[in-house]
């Protein structure tokens, strides 16, 4: 632990479902000290094919372990989409230091309400998914600081996991996840 400081990370998607990259960035983050505890938020969105986020929460569940820990969004917020208000509810309550998404999502951050505030008091961790981020920190150069790029490859998104459950073997879930997902007749 730096300075024997604590570091909470707030991991904001859809998991839908969760992933085992989302697992080994998870362990990553912490193996490396870069926070110490990871809280799994995962959000409505606009997306299709969406499972309830308490489905979501089910899942995320039977595979957290030590130092991860999942949150549910209508404890916070009665629409399930994060925002900054959101995430000022949860900092009362958690000491959020650093906030963990995808470049998809930190590819639109700029349109977040508050953003600027965000940044002031957060530390962003953008797990690359394979983008030039170089012209997009351009718009944050106040702020340089306080964002860490995760360069490391993580392969297996929620998508290519949910178009690949009709496979006899998926890759890319967890088998307690895969076993949840057929008992209750997700995705289909």
């Amino acid at each position: 632990m730096r300075n024997n400081h604590l570091f909470f990370g707030l991991f904001v998607g859809s998991f839908n479902p969760v992933t085992t990259s989302h697992l080994k960035i998870t362990l990553d983050l912490l193996e490396d000290k870069i926070v110490n505890h990871i809280y799994f938020l995962p959000v409505n969105s606009k997306k299709t094919n969406l499972e309830s986020i308490d489905r979501r929460l089910d899942m995320l569940n039977l595979v957290l372990t030590k130092n991860m820990t999942s949150l549910n969004i209508y404890n916070y917020s009665d629409s399930g989409i994060f925002n900054y208000f959101v995430l000022e509810k949860i900092n009362k309550d958690k000491k959020i230091t650093h906030i963990i998404m995808g470049s998809d999502l930190f590819l639109k951050f700029y349109t977040f309400t508050n953003y600027e505030d965000i940044l002031k008091k957060y530390s962003l961790i953008i797990i690359n998914r394979g983008n030039n981020l170089e012209k997009e920190l351009e718009k944050y150069e106040n702020y340089r600081d306080k964002i860490i790029i995760i360069n490391k490859t993580y392969p297996g998104s929620s998508t290519e996991s949910r178009n690949s459950l009709k496979e006899t073997k998926n890759i890319y879930l967890d088998n307690k996840v895969l076993d949840y997902i057929k008992k209750n007749n997700l995705y289909n």
